[in-house]
This record gives C-alpha cells, structure tokens and sequence, in this order.
C-alpha cells in the first residue's frame, strides 16, 4: 500500500499529524507512507521514524514548481492520498495524484472538498491531533488514540551539538527553555512578563540556565552568563536539541512546544486567543495557563488590541507551574 500525507506546513500542523504515520503503520503493515512538505519545515520530518519518503515541494516555486509536485506525485502511482491540510491547493494535488482513493481531514476548506472526500463533518471542539486521525478512523472503523512517534535522530543531535557545549553547563546545571513568540499577537504573553520570569526563575533555582529561543531577534532586557538569546540564531535541527536537553519548556501556542510536548519534556503553555480544546497538546506532562473571557477563544479574530486575557497571567503564577517540573 503506498500511501501520500499531505501536510506541507506549518510547524505546529506538523507535530499535530505525526500520530497518522502510526496509525496507518498499524492499519495496513505493508504500507509505504511519503509526507508532501514546503521546503521551509522538511527538516521536521527528520523527526519522524517511521516515514519513508519525503516530497519536498518549494513554496516560492509558482506554477512550474506545482507541476513539477504533481508529475513527481503521479510517477510515484499512489494507492491513498490523504490530505490533512484541507485547501483548494492541496486537495486539487490531490485530485491529480491519479490515486484509487483520495480522503481529506474533517473540515475541509476553500472548495477543496470538490476534489476529494471528506470523511466526517467538522468538529470544531475535536483537537486538531484527534482530528487528523479522524482519516485513519474512517478508513479502519475503528476509535484511535495518539501515538507519537518522535525521536531526535543521531545526525541532528551532532548538527546541535555545538550549540549545546557553548551552554557551558556546570555539575547539575539544568536547562530552560523560553519560546516568547507565535502567529498572532492573540497567542503572545508579554515579553516584559517573561523578562519578569526570567528574574525569578534565576533566584530561585540556582542551577539553571535560560535559553530565550524563536525565529527572530528581540530586545530580551535580563542578561548576563546565565542567559543566553539565541533568538533567530538556530535551525530547526539546532532548536529541536536545545528542546530535548531542556527540564521544561515555557511558551504560546506555537509549534515548538508541540515538539517539546511530542518529546516528553515538560510544557508551560500560556494560552491568550488559540483554541484550548483544539490546539493544546496531548501530553500527560503538560501545565496551561488561561484566563476565561467572553470573547475567547478569539483565535485569528481578536476583538481588543490589550489582550487581557493574556495579561492577567501573571510570572508568578507561571512559575508556580514550572516548580512542579523542576
């Protein structure tokens, strides 16, 4: 059975749809399963064990490089095609693949559900990790729960470990690791809280060092040798090591802490706008932060430009929930 997952991005979507990989391993145990992926995130599927194919399609490619995906999707003469991101440009790949049977995830968008069936309607209370596996139910008949399949590969861990010797961790030094940003100021506790943390979090466990981690520079006022901004300045293969040496992980609704979630390390998850019920992680290691508003969950479409809801949260009662992993 050859099977094609389509899910080329984001970070978070990524992590989410692992638990098909296993799903499917389990349902059919002849199957040879290949992940379409945006060239900007193929380094996740490092992480993946049990893949055994990538197609690495370049999002800035245009019309020539999505033809090219299809030719190259059409040669390889797929029996399943899944689509777990549900959008008029990946369901239309999946009407061209030329594959028997063609199933997208529950809530099929952008008219995407003309080229391709959708298997249950949408739920929007499901988590979005049951909710891929809801691809995998129908095809079985049968309930699944989740099984990541997650593992930090020997060649990743060389690409970090330079990154990790420059910590210069002492005897029992343990680390942090803070991720301040995400998508959507809705999902962005204040960077004065986690500055506020950080201060904290140095008086009052001596052996640690802070880890500030994300996709681009900020203006992290708490420094000295202790802290280390590394903010815009890792790979993916770089910050999923910093992620696996670390006692626990403090951050948003971003694809990082789903990683670190899916590892087994522990997770402070500060929820402002996302979707508790839809976007949490599963994970018996987990600690959320939240403040019940009217208008939340707000997700994409926030109403206030001060998000209480977020500034309520204050850093001490997020380091009570990092006490409970240190």
């Amino acid at each position: 059975m050859k099977i094609l997952i389509i899910k080329p991005s984001s970070f978070g979507d990524i992590i989410h749809a692992n638990p098909v990989i296993a799903a499917l391993k389990k349902l059919y145990n002849d199957s040879h399963i290949t992940w379409l992926v945006f060239d900007s995130f193929k380094d996740i599927l490092a992480l993946f064990p049990g893949l055994d194919n990538t197609i690495v399609w370049d999002r800035k490619g245009g019309i020539k490089e999505f033809a090219r995906v299809v030719r190259l999707i059409r040669k390889e003469k797929f029996d399943l095609v899944i689509d777990l991101q549900g959008l008029f440009r990946t369901g239309l790949i999946s009407f061209l693949s030329g594959a028997k049977e063609k199933i997208g995830v529950p809530g099929l968008k952008e008219f995407s559900n003309i080229f391709i069936r959708e298997v249950y309607p949408e739920n929007k209370n499901l988590n979005a990790i049951k909710r891929n596996l809801e691809t995998v139910r129908y095809l079985s008949g049968q309930k699944i729960n989740p099984e990541f399949n997650i593992k930090i590969p020997k060649e990743v861990k060389e690409t970090g470990k330079n990154i990790i010797d420059n910590l210069k961790l002492g005897p029992g030094e343990k680390v942090i690791a803070m991720l301040p940003f995400s998508r959507g100021l809705s999902k962005i506790w204040p960077l004065a809280y986690y500055e506020e943390l950080a201060t904290l979090l140095l008086k009052e466990f001596e052996k640690t060092k802070i880890v500030i981690l994300g996709n681009k520079s900020l203006p992290f006022k708490t420094s000295g040798e202790r802290v280390m901004d590394l903010c815009g300045k890792t790979s993916i293969h770089e910050l999923v090591v910093i992620l696996g040496n670390s006692k626990v992980v403090i951050g948003g609704d971003t694809g990082p802490m789903q990683l670190a979630a899916s590892l087994d390390i522990p997770v402070v998850m500060i929820f402002g706008g996302s979707d508790v019920n839809e976007t949490s992680p599963v994970s018996k290691k987990l600690s959320i932060l939240k403040k019940d508003y009217p208008c939340s969950p707000c997700r994409t479409s926030p109403i206030c430009k001060d998000f209480p809801c977020l500034k309520d949260i204050k850093p001490e009662e997020v380091l009570g929930k990092i006490k409970k992993w240190i």
